[in-house]
């Protein structure tokens, strides 16, 4: 393993070289490297980390040993070495996925953001990522649905990663080490999911020498070594970790204070304080080496949103409102690695989604005293995932990867309204997943990655299998090309009325119907790399996903037939990315464009043909044909840097309203059943909001505050002001009738101060 001096975390992507040979090897993001078949002699192994000293390490071979070799590198603020190999340079040379951006949590910090760093904003704005609107962090990758996207915390399934109704994630940039992401082209190890891969990997946590009980006898068995903490506008949250014995800790935590400053302001009104708003989230992970084979990790995290809010209190008629919604999950992870040849994790994990409303109507009569009804309203998914992996390291040219995973779900959907159940679902579907694949290195030039995904979801009889298939060719030393194929399989989905939804408050989740197809995509990507030197990098992506199977809410689904609420159809989605990324020096940051066009094909009238006059060929709401997104950050000395976000893309697809006409819904009265209006719709998403603009501008500033190593955060959202639109509004009640536009973010500034003892 090969890991940072001062805390002990693992340096990712670290290079160990064999000098005087061919040999070499690239750390993971375990910091776990493997060197096999060295034959026997006496060599000497080099490590090599931009920002650490490169250390070195004369070793003796014997036949057939298999010996281990640890490694940790102290800082050193200047490489001045001739040899400097980065992170990102090694995952170029190394890596065959397409479609692939990793971001560090220095990386996810550096660019502006909304009040605090969060990793979701700074993903959409990648080529080919973009968001709903500003008040949404969900990922539209491609054109894909949010739901499409398999978002995974320390190995474990995340299923609705959003706070205030998806205006930020869920995940604290701080206990971040690396956040890959796949908008594309995945390999067979991942499953599920017909979009992209998140995979986020949390700190280890200091496991090096604390400062409270080092000179304990409890100094052995627990200590604190680092404390990070960050106050802003929103929210507080603080990060604390440490070693124990023969391991580590870390321990993360985060809450608003919108009800604690509203609870000060109606003390000092003298008024009762109707309502409570605030999300608060945390996570945990402790580290035991048993051995030097066996580790055992566990990781948990927990969050959640409430909202509470009374109207008319003291009034004859009162609302009671009460929400609340999120995440807890669990895992145990088992890493046993019995020799060089074999990398063997075994997990077993739980989520656990909630989503509750209650909703009571009281009403007081002075005759016939009060009454009331009550509205509920529950989503739960309960998910328990045992997984295996195994990576086999058969040579210097192949490395196979095999694995199993069993998913066990229970998800419940229930309504009621007073005594009366309108829907009350319970389903306990399971899914069986094995995949193999190999990365095989043809020659120092050419590697491919072939693969191969087995699925049985339990409520279809068929068995489906996911062939996928990873190019890479070296055409020079710093120019690759790459390109991929695989089909997609999805079994889960949300049932969110995506046309017509503004904001995503949450996602409700449902099994795919026994009588309803899986969802299904293929992935066509090839697309070009060039390495221009000092962690400078440029990329050009092509992909085509026809969608075999898309699935929509069914607009004429009758209430009474629960076998009809959904409808299946096909789709399309086809682009090119461009990315200029520059990840060493004073000035680091990426500049991104992309082209898309995205089409849905449902035959939403049942007349067996499907034609864009009715509607039934079009572009669905997250279809953006052309995105730009320039971020750059620049340290003006090492006390001060700037930030910078300039955003661009077309407009998002909406119905038009052509005009409005007379009906008889809305519960018309008896005399003129007939007063009321409704919209006179145009064709499905023929029409486009105006193109979004949006500067973000942001400066931070390193000093002591109070002694206390400090950074001072300033930011602004929405420089220019831009009137993004959100929506339009049309009041029939008028003659002519007016439409009024409502606004995203407009200028908002924000501060924070963020501190470490």
């Amino acid at each position: 393993y090969i890991r940072a001096a001062q805390n002990g975390e693992p340096l990712a992507y670290a290079n160990i070289v064999v000098l005087g040979s061919d040999y070499g090897a690239a750390a993971d993001v375990q910091g776990y490297y493997v060197i096999p078949n060295l034959p026997a002699g006496t060599y000497t192994l080099k490590v090599m980390m931009l920002g650490y000293q490169s250390a070195e390490k004369e070793v003796e071979i014997k036949n057939r040993s298999d010996l281990r070799f640890d490694f940790e590198l102290p800082v050193e603020a200047l490489q001045t070495e001739t040899v400097t190999v980065t992170a990102e340079r090694t995952r170029f040379e190394n890596k065959v996925e397409v479609s692939r951006v990793n971001l560090s949590s220095l990386e996810i910090k550096r660019a502006p953001a909304f009040i605090e760093a969060d990793l979701f904003r700074s993903l959409q704005l990648l080529p080919g990522i973009s968001a709903q609107n500003d008040f949404s962090s969900a990922l539209i990758v491609r054109g894909g649905s949010p739901d499409e996207n398999l978002i995974l915390l320390d190995g474990t399934e995340v299923y609705n990663p959003y706070h205030i109704g998806g205006i930020f994630s869920t995940f604290n940039s701080d206990a971040i080490s690396d956040a890959e992401f796949l908008a594309g082209g995945f390999p067979a190890e991942y499953g599920g999911r017909i979009s992209s891969v998140l995979n986020i990997t949390t700190k280890e946590g200091n496991s090096r020498e604390g400062f409270i009980t080092n000179k304990t006898p409890l100094a052995p068995y627990w200590d604190m070594s680092h404390i990070k903490g960050e106050i802003n506008i929103l929210s507080s949250k603080i990060l604390a970790e440490g070693p124990i014995y023969k391991g580590s800790w870390i321990y993360s935590y985060r809450r608003t204070y919108f009800d604690k400053v509203a609870q000060i302001y109606y003390w000092t009104k003298d008024e009762p304080q109707n309502w409570i708003y605030f999300f608060q989230d945390a996570q945990f992970k402790l580290i035991s080496d048993l051995s030097h084979q066996h580790r055992l990790t566990f990781s948990s995290y927990g969050g959640n949103d409430q909202l509470n809010f009374i109207l008319g209190e003291n009034t004859a008629f009162k609302i009671d409102f009460d929400w609340i919604w999120g995440n807890n999950t669990s895992s145990l992870n088992w890493r046993w690695v019995p020799n060089s040849k074999f990398f063997n994790n075994l997990s077993i994990a739980k989520t656990k989604y909630d989503f509750d409303v209650n909703l009571v109507f009281t009403s007081i009569d002075s005759i016939a005293g009060e009454a009331s009804d009550q509205i509920i309203v529950k989503n739960t998914i309960s998910d328990w995932t045992i997984k295996e992996k195994l990576d086999w390291y058969l040579s210097e040219a192949h490395t196979i990867s095999l694995g199993m995973t069993y998913k066990t779900l229970g998800m419940s959907f229930n309504q009621k309204f007073g005594n009366i159940t309108f829907f009350d679902q319970e389903q306990e579907p399971h899914i069986i997943d094995g995949f193999i694949q190999d990365k095989w290195q043809i020659n120092p030039l050419f590697s491919v990655q072939p693969g191969l995904r087995l699925s049985k979801y339990e409520l279809h009889k068929k068995l489906y299998l996911q062939p996928r298939l990873g190019l890479k060719y070296r055409l020079t030393e710093n120019f690759t090309l790459k390109g991929s194929w695989g089909i997609y399989n999805q079994f889960l989905f949300t049932t969110n009325d995506e046309e017509n939804e503004i904001l995503r408050v949450v996602d409700f989740w449902e099994p795919i119907p026994k009588h309803m197809p899986a969802q299904e995509n293929q992935h066509f990507i090839a697309g070009i790399e060039k390495w221009f030197g000092e962690g400078f990098t440029g990329s050009i992506e092509l992909y085509y996903k026809p969608y075999k199977t898309a699935l929509d809410l069914n607009p004429a689904n009758n209430p009474g037939d629960d076998s009809d609420d959904f409808i299946a159809g096909t789709g399309e989605a086809s682009g090119i990315e461009l990315l200029l990324k520059k990840t060493g020096g004073d000035l680091t940051g990426w500049i991104g464009y992309s082209y898309s066009n995205v089409t849905k094909k449902i035959d939403f009238n049942g007349d067996g043909f499907i034609l864009r006059e009715d509607g039934e060929i079009f572009n669905p709401q997250y279809d953006r044909p052309h995105t730009v997104n320039i971020v750059a950050s620049y340290s003006i000395n090492q006390s001060n840097a700037f930030s910078l976000t300039i955003s661009g893309s077309s407009g998002q697809p909406y119905t038009p309203i052509l005009g409005k006409v007379f009906s008889q819904s809305n519960f018309g009265s008896l005399k003129n059943p007939y007063e009321s209006l409704k919209n006179i719709e145009g064709l499905r998403n023929s029409a486009r909001y105006p193109y979004y603009f949006r500067v973000d501008l942001g400066f931070v500033r390193e000093q002591k505050l109070w002694n206390i190593d400090s950074k001072l955060k300033f930011q602004i959202i929405n420089l220019t002001n831009h009137y993004n639109v959100l929506l339009y509004q049309w009041d029939h009640d008028r003659s002519p009738s007016k439409v009024t536009a409502f606004s995203m973010f407009p200028i908002v500034p924000s501060f924070g101060w963020e501190f470490e003892l």
